[in-house]
This record gives structure tokens, sequence and C-alpha cells, in this order.
């Protein structure tokens, strides 16, 4: 009985850990920039180009929670924050970006003829004129970090996420643009002991 619950709390644990990185980070990392090798980070906040950026509150909402997620990933992985740029190894920005377009939904009709039925010749129904297509509503969002050299203006790291969602509410859209950050930020590289 035991091993059948420690069997089921593994597999558990493994689709977890499978279900939990739908995304796959696309990063560059400059060879001569030495990421690993520096020690501290100035957050600049980022852009948000996309029908968030009409909504103020939902803006500041996605600024503080990214903001959160980038500064407690690079906390954690051994970075210091700087309070000005004269004292920072990096600057750390963001810009997200997005658009909402329609697609057909593939939910089939409950009690829909069988295809046999709808293609022959002569039995095709036509769709009533006021009847519209089956749409749903999905966004492609990307989501990008960069880090850049203070001194020489140049790109060092960036991680770029993109994405459809297929959900309908901004603030969805928001916890989604968080965890996509997430995902990104995991793939930084920790910061090297000074030896």
């Amino acid at each position: 009985m035991i091993h059948r619950r420690n069997f089921a709390l593994a597999a558990l644990a493994l689709l977890a850990a499978c279900a939990g990185n739908p995304w796959t980070v696309e990063r560059f990392e400059a060879p001569e920039a030495d990421v690993a090798g520096r020690t501290t980070f100035l957050y600049k906040p980022g852009e948000v180009a996309a029908q968030l950026a009409r909504q103020p509150e939902l803006a500041a909402r996605t600024e503080a929670q990214v903001r959160e997620v980038i500064v407690g990933e690079l906390q954690r992985k051994g970075y210091v924050e700087a309070s000005s740029p004269t004292g920072a190894d990096m600057v750390v920005t963001y810009q997200a970006s997005g658009v909402r377009r329609f697609v057909e939904s593939d939910q089939q009709r409950i009690g829909a003829p069988s295809p046999n039925q709808v293609l022959t010749p002569g039995s095709m129904p036509r769709r009533p004129a006021s009847e519209l297509p089956p749409e749903r509503s999905v966004r492609d969002v990307s989501m990008v970090v960069f880090v850049e050299d203070p001194a020489t203006g140049t790109l060092i790291w960036r991680g770029l996420v993109s994405a459809e969602l297929r959900t309908d509410s901004l603030e969805g859209v928001v916890r989604q643009a968080t965890d996509m950050t997430r995902h990104i930020m995991q793939q930084f590289p920790a910061r090297r002991a000074k030896q």
C-alpha cells in the first residue's frame, strides 16, 4: 500500500514538472560578456506594446509583477540590485507585445451530423444567414527580457518567449506574461562566486 502511494506521488510530481514549463525560451548570450562574472544590476521599467497598455491600472500591475519576478530571480541567483546606474554591471529591462486575433473554434457542435452526411453533394445543409461562424479570440504574446552593459550600451543577454494564449481576460494575460517572464529569468545564468 505504501509503495502504491509513493508511486502515485512520484507520478504526480513528474506530471507537474512536465506541465510546469509550457514555453520554450530562446536565449542569446554574448560570448565576451561574462554575464555570470558580474555582480550588480539595475532594473529599468519595461515597455508594453499591447491592448494592456491602454488600461493604466493593468499596465501598472503588469509592471509591478514583472519587476518583482525579474528582481527576485536575479537576487535568487546571487546578483545584487544597484541603487544607481553608475554602480551597476548590468541594466535589465523587458518588452511585452501582443495582438488579438480570431480563429475558428475547434469545438464541435453537440449532435452534429457525421462527416459522411454533410459531405455528400445531395445533403449539404446551408448555414442560416444570421448564424455567425464559431470563432475564438486568441492572443499572440511575446515577452523579451534584455540585459545590457551600461558602459557600452550593448546587448549581453536576451531571453524571449512567444506564445499563443487562449484567454479572454486581460487579467489572464497579465498572469501568463508574468509566468513567461519567470521562465525566461530561470534561464539566466547564476552568478559565479568570486575566487
